[in-house]
C-alpha cells in the first residue's frame, strides 16, 4: 500500500500528497470505525489501538510521515512475517505517539514512535520464544531485512515478540535479542 492507496480507501483524491484534507479524512474514517488496510492482513486500527491512549485521552492518530512508515513496515516486513508464520498475528502494540510512548514506558528512541515496530503474539503458531527462534532463521532465508526481533520477558506468561522494520535512524541492523528473564 502507498499513501495514494490509503487516500483511495479514504475516498479522497489519491494524489500521494498528505496534507490537511488527507489528515482530516483519516481522522473521520478512524472515528467512524472504517478499516484501513496497510497490507493484505494488517489494518491501521490494529497498529494504533491502545488502551493506555484511550484511558488517558491521548490522540494516537499518525501523521502522513508516520503513516508512510507504517505502510512501508507492513508491506515489507510485517505482512511477510505473517505469511511465514501462516497464522494471524495478534498485534498488542504498534505506533505510539511520543506522549503515549512515554506513558507506556517506551525508550525515547523507540521504533514504535516512528511507525516501524509492532509487538505481537501468534498463539496458533506457538509461544513467543518459538516464534522468535523460527523467524530468526527464516527471515534471512527469505531476504527479509529488519532492525530487531526481540522476545521480551520469555519466562513470563505475558511474553511477546517485538518486530521492528527499522530503528529511529532508519537503520536495519538485523538483530535478534532477548530482553528480561
Amino acid at each position: 500500500m502507498s499513501i495514494k492507496d490509503i487516500q483511495t480507501q479514504l475516498g479522497i483524491t489519491a494524489d500521494g500528497a498528505w496534507g490537511n484534507q488527507s489528515q482530516a479524512a483519516l481522522e473521520k474514517s478512524l472515528n467512524a470505525g472504517i478499516q484501513i488496510k496497510l497490507s493484505n492482513n494488517i489494518y491501521l486500527s490494529e497498529v494504533i489501538a491502545s488502551r493506555t491512549a484511550l484511558k488517558n485521552r491521548i490522540d494516537n492518530t499518525p501523521n502522513g510521515i508516520i503513516l508512510q512508515h507504517l505502510t512501508e513496515s507492513a508491506e515489507n516486513l510485517w505482512q511477510k512475517v505473517r505469511e511465514l508464520l501462516g497464522v494471524p498475528m495478534l498485534i498488542t502494540s504498534g505506533y505510539r505517539c511520543p506522549k503515549l510512548n512515554k506513558l507506556a514506558g517506551g525508550v525515547p528512541t523507540s521504533a514504535h514512535q516512528h511507525g516501524y515496530a509492532i509487538d505481537f503474539h501468534a498463539p496458533a503458531f506457538g509461544s513467543p520464544a518459538k516464534i522468535v527462534e523460527f523467524l530468526k532463521h527464516e527471515m534471512p532465508k527469505h531476504g527479509l531485512a529488519f532492525d530487531q526481533i526481540i522476545i521480551e520477558f520469555p519466562s513470563s506468561p505475558n511474553a511477546w515478540v517485538h518486530l521492528a522494520y527499522k530503528n529511529a535512524n532508519g537503520q536495519q541492523r538485523g538483530r535478534a535479542l532477548q530482553i528480561g528473564g
